[in-house]
């Protein structure tokens, strides 16, 4: 009888461990996953311009802003990624703000924050006389991208037109990493000390983007200086975890002219693992 107990008692905490294993892996607060929350705001008007003796031939000016951003939720593992995350966020629209006007409301409402941002946006365009053009626009994308168990990717996108010849784009990723929200910066081993492969691998990302496979068409692509045949200059931002490799960015002018665009590229998993560092290369165990 005693042992008959004893087996049904060791069955009962049997089933309750596998259940317990089985909640935590179905609970997105006990894996660790990023939740987020899309927040869009869109304004398309037309501004009269009240300066109008100043620009003989236009009398009103088309204002464009557009936001469209993943907001971090708060979630009881992720609370220090999360709140780095949106201190990343915000630095950026802040930055955008010119007059400086910093969301201080609830930050688990992204609706009221995405649309303070762009309201803010609209009036400074609306303030603004400066401009003889037919149309002033912002277009902001803020994205998580990618994400595992320890580490998640966010994209920027600033898609802006403020006047003059042409618009202007600004277009990266940022990994942090989960467990303190640090910003992953120091992904590749230095190209100085013998990493001829890595430059190889960069010189053929820049053609795959421009679509040619003559080697010396890309010398004729780039600024003198920045690509050649012994060296390549990394993009001033750092690359990124992205789905299926090392994605770079090279913003407008950084490596080429602007009818040459802004380079991206991502090298996969298995031609970047062995240039990585020890401490990226751990994100992706």
């Amino acid at each position: 009888m005693k042992k008959t107990l004893s087996i049904i008692a060791a069955l009962t905490i049997a089933a309750a461990i596998a259940g317990c294993k089985n909640s935590s892996s179905s609970d997105p607060f006990a894996t660790g996953e990023f939740l987020t929350e899309n927040a869009k705001y869109d304004c398309e008007e037309m501004f009269w311009l009240t300066l109008t003796e100043k620009y003989e031939d236009q009398d009103s000016t088309q204002i464009v802003v557009s936001l469209d951003i993943d907001w971090p939720k708060e979630t009881g593992k992720n609370i220090v990624s999360v709140n780095a995350v949106r201190d990343w966020i915000k630095e950026h629209l802040d930055f955008l703000n010119e007059y400086k006007k910093i969301y201080a409301g609830n930050m688990d409402d992204a609706d009221a924050l995405t649309k303070f941002y762009g309201e803010s946006y609209k009036e400074r365009f609306e303030a603004t006389d400066d401009f003889p053009a037919p149309a002033l626009s912002f277009d902001i994308h803020i994205k998580k991208e990618f994400e595992n168990d320890k580490c998640v990717t966010y994209t920027y996108l600033l898609d802006q037109y403020l006047g003059g010849a042409h618009g202007g784009i600004t277009r990266y990723g940022v990994t942090f990493r989960k467990s303190d929200g640090k910003i992953m910066t120091n992904f590749l081993t230095l190209s100085d000390i013998g990493n001829e492969g890595l430059d190889n691998i960069i010189r053929k990302g820049l053609m795959k983007y421009w679509e040619i496979s003559d080697e010396e068409m890309l010398y004729e692509y780039t600024w003198e200086n920045k690509v050649t045949k012994y060296s390549v200059d990394q993009p001033t931002h750092s690359p990124c975890f992205v789905k299926d490799g090392l994605q770079f960015n090279y913003q407008e002018y950084e490596i080429a002219s602007y009818a040459a665009g802004a380079p991206e590229f991502v090298v996969p998993y298995a031609e970047i693992e062995k240039y990585l560092t020890p401490s990226a290369a751990d994100l992706l165990k």
